[in-house]
């Protein structure tokens, strides 16, 4: 297994193509955690996955909310190793807010 121990958080993992990405890298043998702010999606995709995958209600806007996510994965899986960021794909304040804590987002909060 490729990704075997390695840690990978998923934002807009509720939704088709970033679920598919969480199932795919779970096959590989990474750990990853699905954040989304559609708890009951991200859920769904988690427990097709198993053991190896957490669901996480995350507003990828909020960083309070982005701060808990990173706590609770810490907690169950240790640090992240990898970020694949695909919230706000259909929200267009997701790329056009002028807040630093939105364009950064999530990023500089794993970093």
């Amino acid at each position: 297994m490729k990704l075997e121990n390695k840690v990978i958080a998923i934002t807009g993992a509720g939704g088709i193509i970033c679920s598919e990405f969480a199932k795919a890298l779970a096959k590989e043998g990474a750990k990853v955690a699905l954040l989304d702010i559609n708890y009951d999606a991200a859920k769904q995709y988690a427990d097709e996955i198993g053991d190896n995958a957490i669901a996480i209600r995350c507003n990828c806007l909020d960083k309070e909310s982005i701060i808990e996510a990173k706590k609770v994965i810490n907690e169950s899986f240790g640090a992240v190793n990898f970020l694949i960021n695909g919230a706000g794909g259909n929200n267009p304040r997701a790329s056009t807010d002028n807040d630093p804590c939105v364009q950064k987002g999530i990023i500089h909060v794993f970093s």
